[in-house]
């Protein structure tokens, strides 16, 4: 295996984690429990300050295994019982007295949660005051990515952060589609089991859809009107199923993509419902899924990976488009039209926060990617308008040129939505 590879498959693994629950408020809970290793004395008070779109998400997220909801709760029970050596499952393994001991935690206010302002990256600190010490974490842009550990004696001793830039595995390298083939390609199956083994934990979550949810509704609405499920309905109810199981707190582990619960979800099963429909075998559909995962990092190298749109239906459903040309046997040509035509379609979709609309999001990006993969193997564009671009690095730069000035005033102004109306109620 050439450097080269070797670089895409540690980056590809590095993104590929078990998961327990909502990403955002696991990472929260992984970034308090890392910084309670080093704490001494008793607790006085928590402190989290979150970038917007981690808040946003986080805010009515459901806890796995409990009745509760949201960043403070997640960040209390990572006080009271997480173990970071666990990394996403941080919160896989607690009983009822920690639940307790956590809500006795928030009823002395004891936990806060602040937004931090203009901030277009991943970013979670999380302050620990003891009696005898204070503790300050910081995560950026990835929520396992802790960049700085700091502890000193009181607030005022603590040095200020010091934030070196995470690398941009795919930019440093100047890596593209053409690479991600190569790989795909040429690398030994053996090296995939990880994929294989995501595979497995994600057709399992796919299972434990509820049949009133959205995707058994919309298979109940088709059969009472006669129409049949095809590659793309089936592939879409897949995803759209194992989504609302896990935004509804589903305690089963999922095998994230990019990093992220609902990618791995997503990427995954779109390529397993693709590939089985398409009569493709397990090796192919191994291969595609790979691919799936490397162009969804590829949309978050550009975009980032939070915003004020539907990340995982842009880089999901870009991902997917790819992975299913590469099945249909398509060309890397084939490819770049796919993406064409998904992201002429579906940018912009605005993300309002973890809630089951998310599922069906996710739905549409996926059925979408599908139907654009088969007409890019027949239909070529001629006119290049609007944001589109003559290559696939140009037209996700204009793409990252839209979002970025915008995202954080957007989020603003769904969180004013947001907690205006629960402060109504």
């Amino acid at each position: 295996m050439n450097e080269k590879h070797r670089m895409i498959l540690e980056e590809l693994k590095s993104k590929s984690i078990i998961s327990v629950g909502g990403t955002e408020a696991v990472s929260v809970a992984y970034s308090v429990a890392y910084a309670r290793q080093r704490a001494r004395g008793a607790l006085k008070k928590i402190q989290i300050t979150v970038d917007s779109s981690i808040f946003k998400n986080g805010l009515n997220v459901s806890i796995p295994g409990c009745e509760e909801r949201g960043l403070d709760f997640a960040a209390a029970l990572g006080y009271v019982c997480g173990d970071m050596d666990r990394e996403l499952m941080v919160l896989s393994d607690y009983g009822p007295e920690d639940v307790l001991e956590a809500k006795k935690l928030l009823a002395h206010g004891m936990v806060s949660i602040c937004i931090k302002d203009n901030c277009d990256k991943l970013y979670i600190e999380t302050v620990l005051e003891h009696e005898e010490n204070v503790v300050r974490i910081l995560v950026l842009d990835h929520h396992l990515n802790v960049i700085c550990d700091d502890a000193a004696d009181c607030t005022e001793n603590l040095e200020e952060h010091r934030r070196p830039p995470v690398l941009d595995f795919i930019k440093s390298g100047n890596l593209g589609l053409e690479d991600f083939l190569d790989f795909v390609d040429t690398v030994d199956i053996a090296e995939l089991s990880f994929i294989r083994e995501g595979l497995e934990y994600n057709l399992a979550f796919a299972k434990l859809g509820d049949e009133r949810g959205m995707a058994d509704s919309f298979l109940r609405v088709m059969d009472r009107y006669g129409l049949s499920e095809d590659v793309v309905t089936y592939t879409q109810n897949l995803c759209v199923r194992a989504c609302e199981a896990r935004i509804g707190g589903a305690g089963m582990p999922v095998m994230t993509a990019a990093g992220s619960a609902n990618y791995g979800l997503a990427i995954y099963l779109a390529g397993y419902g693709i590939g089985t429909r398409l009569g493709a075998g397990e090796e192919r559909i191994l291969r595609a899924v790979a691919l799936s995962n490397l162009m969804s990092l590829c949309v978050n190298s550009y975009v980032g990976s939070v915003s004020s749109v539907c990340d995982c239906g842009l880089a999901v459903g870009v991902g997917t488009a790819v992975a299913c040309v590469y099945l249909l046997e398509g060309d890397c040509q084939a490819m770049v039209r796919a993406v064409k035509h998904m992201l002429g379609s579906v940018t912009g979709i605005i993300c309002e926060g973890s809630r089951m609309s998310c599922a069906w999001k996710v739905g549409l990006s996926v059925s979408w990617a599908v139907k654009s993969a088969l007409l890019a193997t027949e239909y070529q564009e001629t006119e290049e308008e609007g944001f589109w671009a003559d290559n696939l690095d140009r037209l996700l730069e204009n793409i990252a040129r839209i979002y970025r000035p915008f995202s954080h005033r957007i989020n603003q102004r769904i969180l004013d939505i947001i907690t205006g109306r629960e402060r109504e109620t």
